[in-house]
């Protein structure tokens, strides 16, 4: 009897060792995988900074351009920057401006068909200020037309901003359809004129909210929520103090000038 409990006792010591480091392994595990998720957010993070860095850098460089839609192609002929020169000073009085057009030609891209819309036109100016008086000129002037077609101007953005500043469009025809004054903003920011004053968004998905909310777009229309980053449902217990996150954040730039080393010397 003594022995079977002797070898019962050795078999729970074992059973019991091994649940300890199976919990072991767990923790270590779970650590692990909290700290390459912070790296990832980290990282994340940090790729979202330079890339608004590269986008302002981008648009600072694109300052003195502007964007021309709606003219035919081939209306150019063999050499655009005089048909540009001759369009600009007569269309938009300018006759008395010189325009110092450095550079100018049709997106990048292959000929549309015939009935489809044309390329957009790319001016660079040597002066901004000229840029300026050019896009006032035709701001203030409203519709401009060429072989019965409507041309519109506007400054040339990066992509990025591009797309941001685009999907304000439906907001843009729903106040229009109101008449409601608005205004955009750079880089893709808001002004809404009500009675009461004007009020400025910071994005999309905040005028949106707004804008239903004083029942001025109906519910089911407007862009889609933004997708934000989700945190790791594998987290550390308790809240850090600054000083924490100060060490854990040194840490994880640490590692991962660890990695960029090793990719180095490989």
């Amino acid at each position: 009897m003594s022995t079977k409990l002797n070898d019962i006792s050795s078999e729970l010591k074992e059973i019991t060792d091994r649940v300890e480091a199976t919990e072991q392994r767990v923790a270590e595990v779970e650590e692990s995988h909290a700290e390459h998720a912070e790296m990832i957010t980290y990282t994340l993070e940090l790729q979202k900074s330079i890339q608004a860095q590269l986008t302002d850098l981008e648009a600072r460089s694109r300052r003195n351009n502007i964007r021309i839609r709606g003219i035919a192609e081939g209306s150019e002929g063999d050499n655009m920057k005089t048909f540009l020169e001759q369009f600009l000073k007569d269309e938009l009085s300018l006759t008395e401006t010189p325009l110092g057009i450095q550079r100018c030609h049709r997106s990048l891209g292959p000929r549309p068909p015939q009935d489809s819309n044309p390329r957009s036109v790319l001016v660079y100016f040597l002066e901004y200020t000229t840029k300026e008086q050019v896009l006032r000129s035709a701001w203030r002037k409203k519709e401009i037309h060429y072989k019965g077609k409507r041309v519109f101007f506007e400054q040339d953005y990066p992509t990025e901003i591009h797309v941001k500043r685009k999907a304000y469009t439906f907001i843009r025809k729903a106040l229009k359809e109101k008449g409601i004054r608005f205004q955009m903003l750079y880089p893709a920011k808001f002004r809404v004129f009500f009675d009461t004053g004007p009020v400025i968004y910071n994005s999309v998905e905040e005028t949106t909210d707004d804008l239903r909310k004083r029942g001025l777009i109906p519910d089911g229309h407007g862009a889609a929520p933004s997708t934000r980053s989700k945190q790791t449902s594998w987290e550390t217990a308790g809240p850090k103090s600054r000083r924490q996150q100060e060490i854990r954040l040194k840490h994880i730039q640490d590692k991962l000038k660890g990695f960029r080393r090793n990719e180095e010397s490989s």
